[in-house]
């Protein structure tokens, strides 16, 4: 063999080598050696927990049937979209009415709560929201719903409504404010400790009021008097709840705002680290879903969520995935 050739074979193979090299530092180059991707896929059937105990409360005094009414034509349309969305849900009713004889402190109706199974259940709920106005005026909402969450009538009469692992959502229906005795922050400590946080972060539970929002409106708890429920109010401001007027024509926005918001945050997810915001990937049933906090999901950096509002709310038994980089140090 000539050196001539092996000369040529040396520097053929030295070039070889030197582009190896440097393809190798190229692709090192493009690497990402930050921490690796990460993809939560929770559970194939179930996605969230879909119980939610809906209490509402329903102010009997005089001048509240019109209201009952309004509220009661709007059950169809709010049964049929719990059940679509594959809700589990318990719902029981009480009144303002906590006289001495009156009907509040205890679940009206016959059985106590109402599930998605009962027999007549669309019928069934409306007659106890159109429960009349011959309770008693000095209204005491919160103190019924107290009432009827104490161990003492779970363990009873309403045993079985109440779940430990259940959302729990306080509904309320009237013109005037609340008269119960304990105070808005010693309520909220109650209801905070009935029902811890889940997941350490998100409430368990949630005041949602339809009733006077402002005296400064047209909408008047009576002919000639006007009285706005602050301590309702007071607790769905401290609970993220929706505060809607009742005297619009129809409660059916009203009505759906809830429902929206109950399945906000049931569906709300935690991550496992802090994501590199940019790069999170929201799936449900295979379909990407935009980042929108309208009709999309959005995040939320301080409970490190990821929340769905409108019509990317999944259903109870969709699959979701959320894939994402986490950021730098977690």
């Amino acid at each position: 063999m000539s050196n001539a050739f092996k000369k040529g074979n040396k520097t053929f193979l030295n070039l070889l080598l030197a582009t190896f090299l440097i393809g190798a530092g190229a692709a090192c180059t493009k690497q990402d050696f930050g921490l690796p991707s990460e993809s939560q896929e929770f559970a194939a059937s179930v996605q969230y927990n879909n119980k939610v105990d809906i209490l509402i409360m329903i102010d009997n005094s005089s001048s509240m049937a019109q209201y009952q009414n309004k509220f009661a034509s709007e059950v169809p349309a709010m049964i049929n979209s719990l059940n679509a969305i594959g809700l589990d849900y318990h719902i029981a009713v009480v009144t303002s009415d906590m006289r001495s004889g009156g009907n509040g402190g205890r679940f009206i109706g016959s059985p106590r709560y109402l599930t998605n199974s009962s027999s007549s259940l669309v019928t069934a709920l409306q007659s106890r929201i159109s429960i009349g106005q011959n309770g008693s005026d000095l209204e005491r909402g919160l103190e019924s719903m107290k009432t009827v969450l104490q161990p003492s009538y779970l363990s009873g009469e309403g045993a079985g409504f109440f779940r430990d692992d259940a959302y729990l959502a306080l509904v309320v229906l009237t013109n005037e404010d609340d008269y119960s005795a304990d105070s808005v922050s010693s309520l909220a400590q109650f209801f905070d400790a009935l029902k811890p946080p889940f997941k350490g972060t998100t409430k368990a539970w949630i005041m949602n009021f339809i009733g006077v929002v402002s005296i400064d409106g047209e909408c008047n708890t009576t002919a000639d008097f006007k009285e706005a429920g602050l301590r309702y109010m007071a607790l769905a401001d401290y609970t993220g709840g929706v505060k809607e007027s009742i005297c619009r024509s129809s409660l059916a926005a009203a009505v759906s705002n809830m429902r929206v918001r109950i399945v906000e945050i049931l569906s709300e997810y935690r991550l496992d680290s802090a994501p590199k915001v940019e790069t999170i990937v929201v799936t449900i049933n295979g379909k990407v879903i935009a980042k929108n906090s309208t009709n999309g999901w959005s995040y939320n950096p301080t409970t490190n969520t990821v929340r769905f509002h409108g019509t990317a709310q999944p259903g109870a038994t969709d699959v979701v995935q959320v894939n994402y980089d986490r950021a730098t140090g977690t």
